[in-house]
């Protein structure tokens, strides 16, 4: 695995102002005609929540150039996605934290105002939204309290009512983060532990069955690439939500998007590899990395997997040259023979991995080459 697949980029939003505003949130889908829709967000120093908006930008020619379509949208860790031919946009309201949608049928312009789905304070990120016969599935955390309190959770979409309203949708229970056993770690810097948590889960359908794999912060990020996975039962009335397993899984310590493939009935996911989670963080510290080690962010490696929870390595989607800087927090989508890639990135002489300076856009042609055609064969076997 020693190519990279993508490391040259397009810039599809570039910060005004780098040392007081950072973008992220990136997310990606595409409408029928084959328009690529992007939205991300601004992170904003001042802690204004008025600053705190989404933008949507749109490309006609594959990603190789965007223009921006609309701006300050008030709702934020967003996932864009596309139901017939419309584009919807779900996330959390700016300054509220209610649980919010919005929609548009002009092609990314023009977006109706903002609906509450529920009201409470909550958390997300962009990652999937998945179908399951005539629902949708999303999931996103409480954020009331330390993260160690906050709460995974399910909201269900029912497709044959207007998504617009809070009558189409359904809550599951919550989960609270059911703690860390001491056999997955060794606590190597103890002043970091305060913060294990779990956050921007991945809904994943394993045939009809429906599963949320989480990202997990562990000693603030030391241990790296434990997922915990839980389990959603629906009957179309009442979803019954359960923690089941912690997982190994590489990269599950930082924000991470699984997608099935229906061609190759694989799925790929894209996540950040950490050199060296146990190393002393106080150099980097000094040097103005955001602790720990763990949550290094400038190696960007695309997974398959047959289950999406055993992966093999595809490649590497970029690497940025230094540890301040970084390719994270990827949104993937499958057009045609290519895996497109939108990422938020710490690139371009940037000063810190976390507050990033671009959206950038990535395309790994020929994705499905990088499986071993012999791996094929021996799965098709068995299956």
């Amino acid at each position: 695995m020693n190519q990279l697949l993508a490391q040259n980029y397009q810039v599809v939003s570039r910060s005004p102002d780098p040392a007081n505003i950072w973008l992220g949130s990136p997310s990606l889908t595409a409408l029928p005609s084959g328009r690529l829709v992007a939205t991300y967000q601004t992170f904003c120093r001042s802690k204004d929540a008025n600053e705190h908006l989404t933008y949507v930008c749109i490309s006609d020619d594959h990603g190789q150039t965007w223009q921006k379509t609309a701006e300050e949208l008030k709702i934020i860790w967003a996932t864009v996605f596309v139901i017939g031919e419309r584009l919807w946009l779900i996330g959390v309201h700016h300054y509220n934290r209610n649980i919010v949608i919005t929609t548009c049928e002009d092609g990314g312009y023009t977006w109706t105002p903002i609906s509450t789905l529920f009201e409470g304070f909550y958390s997300g990120a962009p990652t999937p939204v998945v179908r399951r016969g005539n629902t949708i599935y999303h999931a996103f955390e409480t954020c009331v309290g330390i993260r160690t309190e906050w709460k995974s959770l399910v909201v269900a979409g029912d497709l044959s009512k207007d998504l617009a309203s809070p009558e189409a949708w359904r809550m599951s229970n919550h989960i609270q983060f059911p703690g860390v056993p001491s056999v997955l770690t060794q606590r190597r810097y103890p002043e970091l532990t305060a913060d294990d948590s779990w956050l921007e889960g991945n809904m994943v359908l394993i045939g009809d069955k429906l599963r949320v794999q989480l990202r997990s912060i562990i000693d603030g990020h030391t241990t790296a690439g434990i997922m915990p996975v839980c389990l959603l039962d629906d009957d179309g009335q009442t979803m019954n939500y359960r923690f089941d397993v912690f997982y190994p899984t590489p990269g599950a310590q930082g924000k991470f998007f699984i997608i099935y493939d229906k061609q190759d009935g694989l799925f790929w996911n894209a996540v950040n590899l950490p050199t060296d989670a146990w190393q002393d963080p106080q150099p980097l510290v000094d040097a103005g990395f955001q602790p720990a080690p763990g949550n290094e962010r400038r190696v960007l490696v695309l997974q398959f997997s047959v289950n999406a929870l055993n992966w093999f390595p595809a490649g590497y989607i970029a690497i940025a040259p230094s540890t301040l800087e970084s390719f994270s927090y990827p949104s993937l989508l499958i057009q045609g023979d290519d895996l497109l890639v939108l990422a938020r990135s710490g690139i371009e002489d940037n000063e810190s991995q976390h507050d990033t300076n671009l959206i950038t856009f990535h395309l790994v042609h020929n994705f499905r080459s990088l499986v071993p055609p012999t791996f094929m064969s021996t799965i098709r076997l068995k299956n």
